[in-house]
């Protein structure tokens, strides 16, 4: 009999054989707990305990789990201590001993910054998407936390401002006056130079790994005349509609190098607009005379879209969105009201006369989604008092808009400002409104089906609470994954190894974030010369929720000992990098292409059928060793079975 091929990676001891979240004393600010421990030997499942005293006679969790991480969303309270511990479960039935132990704590409620109790409301649990809420408050005081679907709080934080949640989990807000990008974690990821204050409304990372944000920018020009004139001119102002002598308040757009942090590209507002299209309708002019500057546009979104390299705005005050070719700045179009009302004469979609609108975001299939506050859609709509709307448009011909979706909140639900809506992943829409409609503060959370259906809903018990945006995610461990070798096992001397039969070294890619997460990896050869025993490779690979895929590395040449490191890493959450180095061992004996221990006639086929299908290239059936598979290597290996 031959020898089958055997590949032996020796791992590194120090990587191996422990728990590894939380980390030992850990106080954590979330009640939604990810475990993660390291692989074991001849483990086909794990068993994880969790108590609330070190000897785990006061369980809460006793669940076996397949890979090597496990996220628990229900039992964990604030203000508590737990014990935890993980042993690996094997084949034959039996249970290895437990890994190690460890505790963690989740620390109190914040007293000076709690996140409001709700009121909660579920119409339709069945229809209810399943994930968990994140909202960002800034009345009566800045909150930001997430609460599950019976309202439950689940995490906090005082890391920064919410404004914007990437559908890969990346969060993104302010701190200090400074555009941030932070994780679950509390980590800042990156932030904008000191110096530079950045607008509250929208901070997003590009594809080319840039930053983009708004910039308040101020320029002089005419209080216009209105029924605002004699309060101007009681104040000092000459105010006729000519003279430059009152500040104008614009965002610019910046685009901020991802290294250095400098402006590599700006729009202005004051270049690319025209100052004689102001709102003339909600008041904006009169509280400009008492704030001593006019907040001419309030831009408070954008969609940057790679694919036709243009950004989609919205300008709340001149209840406008624009869509602007990215880089040059001009203006492909803007979507506006008719031009008696004096935001502007060449607006597009004229018809759907929205105002003061919030949250513009382009969708998969082209269609634009925003929240239209309707502020004024009593004078420009005719509506007999102001209503929201949640409305999904689409664009043609650059030129009118059809409507694909629409649905007008009741009066109550009226939001006079903030607001946002999300397109849910089972078609429903969640919906973030002031809800001040019936002078009666109801500032409310609420799903709707498709048909407008309310399923889910949930209002601040604070008659003060004021919040900006919320979304709905699958969970806060958005960069969980876990990798797992093939065969991991232990030879006679006790030495943990990889034992590999097929002439490639196999892992396996768990992604149980919740989320659709791109991966990269690197997996190379560490041993210094020109021949290596595996060649480099590198990748991206894709997984949906809950979604796993196999890595596999060949064999290039048949070489003894060499050292291995694999490398992979969530492409948005980089700072959760896992890094594994090895150390292969290869006794190889070619010949043996379906592994099975001995070389005979089904290894001819497979040989044969591997040249006649040019398939990749197999160490196994390169028995000269020339770097390629022909019928050369199929007469050695003949003449191998005829000698053995």
């Amino acid at each position: 009999m031959i020898s089958r091929l055997s590949i032996y990676i020796l791992t590194a001891t120090i990587l191996y054989g422990g728990l590894q979240k939380p980390t030992a004393g850990e106080n954590l600010s979330y009640t939604h707990i990810l475990f993660e421990w390291d692989q074991e030997p001849d483990a086909i499942n794990y068993n994880l305990q969790v108590a609330e005293n070190s000897s785990f006679t006061s369980l809460i969790l006793d669940v076996e789990e397949s890979t090597t991480n496990y996220i628990a969303t229900q039992n964990f309270n604030w203000g508590s201590d737990y014990y935890w511990r993980v042993r690996p479960l094997y084949n034959n039935g039996n249970s290895g001993n437990w890994i190690e132990e460890s505790s963690f704590s989740i620390q109190h409620h914040p007293e000076s910054t709690p996140l409001p109790d709700l009121n909660l409301n579920t119409f339709d649990e069945d229809e209810v998407y399943d994930g968990v809420m994140v909202y960002s408050q800034f009345s009566p005081y800045f909150a930001v936390g997430a609460v599950d679907k019976y309202g439950n709080e689940i995490w906090n934080t005082i890391t920064g401002y919410m404004n914007y949640i990437s559908p890969y989990g990346e969060i993104y807000g302010l701190n200090g006056g400074q555009g941030i990008k932070f994780n679950f974690n509390h980590e800042i990821l990156w932030q904008t130079p000191e110096g530079i204050d950045i607008d509250s409304h929208e901070i997003k990372q590009l594809a080319n790994g840039n930053f983009m944000a708004f910039v308040p920018t101020f320029q002089l020009g005419p209080i216009p005349i209105g029924p605002w004139t004699d309060m101007a001119q009681d104040f000092g102002y000459t105010a006729d509609g000519i003279s430059n002598e009152f500040w104008w308040l614009g965002l610019r757009i910046v685009e901020f190098d991802k290294e250095t942090g400098e402006q590599v590209w700006n729009w202005d507002p004051f270049i690319h607009f025209s100052m004689n299209d102001y709102d003339q309708y909600a008041g904006t002019w009169w509280n400009a005379i008492f704030e001593g500057f006019f907040d001419w546009m309030h831009t408070n979104a954008f969609h940057f879209d790679e694919e036709e390299s243009a950004i989609y705005v919205s300008h709340r005050h001149l209840s406008r969105i624009s869509k602007i070719d990215y880089p040059s700045g001009e203006i492909i179009w803007n979507m506006g009201l008719p031009t008696e009302f004096g935001t502007g004469s060449d607006n597009i979609c004229t018809d759907l006369r929205f105002s003061f609108q919030h949250h513009i975001q382009l969708m998969d299939d082209g269609t634009l989604l925003f929240f239209d506050n309707g502020n004024i859609s009593d004078i420009v709509a005719g509506d007999e008092d102001p209503i929201t709307r949640l409305r999904r448009v689409r664009v043609i011909d650059d030129s009118y808009c059809e409507t694909v979706w629409q649905h007008d909140l009741p009066a109550n639900l009226h939001g006079l400002g903030m607001g946002s809506v999300q397109l849910l992943d089972n078609g429903n829409y969640f919906i973030y409104t002031f809800g001040s409609g019936l002078n009666s503060p109801e500032c409310s959370i609420l799903e709707i089906t498709p048909e407008g259906d309310m399923v889910w809903k949930a209002t601040s018990q604070n008659p003060n609470s004021a919040w900006y945006r919320s979304y709905k995610i699958p969970s806060i461990h958005p960069s969980a994954f876990s990798v797992i070798a093939d065969n991991y096992t232990t030879n006679n001397n006790g030495d943990y190894i990889i034992n590999i039969s097929d002439g490639s070294i196999h892992f396996n890619i768990y992604n149980s974030s919740g989320y659709t997460q791109p991966y990269l990896y690197q997996f190379s050869d560490l041993t210094d010369g020109e021949v290596q025993m595996f060649d480099f490779s590198e990748g991206e690979f894709e997984l949906g929720p809950n979604e796993s895929t196999t890595l596999s590395f060949p064999q290039a040449n048949p070489i003894d000992i060499t050292n291995i490191s694999l490398s992979i890493w969530p492409m948005h959450h980089s700072y959760d990098l896992k890094e594994l180095f090895f150390t292969a061992i290869s006794n190889s004996q070619p010949g043996d292409m379906n592994g099975d221990e001995s070389i005979n006639v089904l290894d001819v086929v497979l040989l044969v059928n591997a040249i006649l299908n040019d398939n990749e290239f197999s160490n196994n059936g390169d028995l000269n060793g020339d770097g390629m598979i022909n019928v050369l290597d199929v007469v050695l290996l003949v003449n191998l079975i005829l000698v053995n």
